[in-house]
């Protein structure tokens, strides 16, 4: 699947194979290849300059680790466009569930099961803030944005997004996530190593380090983040 390339053969937009530039391997940087419809060719331009004799490497996109390694046979360790994708949801046990799908409706939430975490500095995906901010309402809370329009707020982080959501929310919200996080990360295990293990297991075990650094960071964000709340007292003599 991933070396059928789009081509145009008659009028008419076909997949196949082009020979030599297939061979390529990746690495970061951007898409320099397209189809050039006026002389009816392929054109790939180079990333950076390359030496004679030396490899020449393509950008396969921006995709996360998870789908490079299921798609491409490879774990890129430096990949800047990593993500790890979670599960989350709302329990049907929940007696305010209903009312939290609602507000999830309204931000187009509601189907939503996995929510990603980025590598870098800004781990929390926009869809996760706000799914673990709502998650964390109770009944007043949920009343008061049910009544909004479009609560945009409650998927930005910027300080007055945050100011408009208070700190009380935020801090139940990124304490759950950051519980959540350190459950994940202990439920990775060690696997056996050495040297004559296959390419795929080593390529597995490279992915599940690359996950784990991306939940270490996310932890170290959240506890970071947390800190830096104002406490119940500070706020409510900042509303006043």
């Amino acid at each position: 699947m991933t070396r059928q390339n789009n081509i145009q053969l008659d009028d008419a937009d076909v997949t196949a194979f082009i020979p030599l530039w297939d061979m390529c391997n990746h690495e970061h940087g951007k898409i320099t290849t397209d189809y050039n419809k006026e002389l009816g060719r392929g054109e790939c331009y180079a990333l950076r300059d390359f030496k004679a004799g030396e490899q020449i490497f393509i950008f396969y996109g921006s995709r996360p680790n998870a789908d490079l390694f299921l798609h491409n046979g490879l774990v890129y360790p430096n990949n800047e466009h990593d993500s790890l994708s979670i599960s989350l949801g709302v329990s049907s046990s929940d007696p305010l569930r209903e009312t939290k799908l609602a507000l999830l409706t309204k931000l187009g939430l509601a189907g939503v099961t996995h929510f990603n975490l980025y590598r870098g500095p800004n781990p929390i995906s926009a869809e996760l803030l706000a799914f673990i901010r709502i998650f964390n309402m109770n009944q007043e809370e949920l009343t008061k944005w049910s009544g909004q329009g479009l609560p945009g707020d409650l998927v930005s982080s910027d300080p007055s997004s945050a100011e408009a959501v208070g700190a009380d929310i935020d801090r139940r919200a990124y304490t759950y996530l950051l519980t959540r996080c350190k459950l994940i990360v202990a439920s990775y295990k060690e696997t056996g190593g050495g040297d004559d293990i296959s390419l795929h297991r080593k390529n597995v075990q490279l992915l599940k380090k690359c996950e784990v650094q991306m939940l270490e960071g996310a932890m170290k964000y959240l506890e970071e983040t947390i800190s830096k709340l104002p406490t119940a007292a500070a706020e409510e003599k900042s509303n006043n």
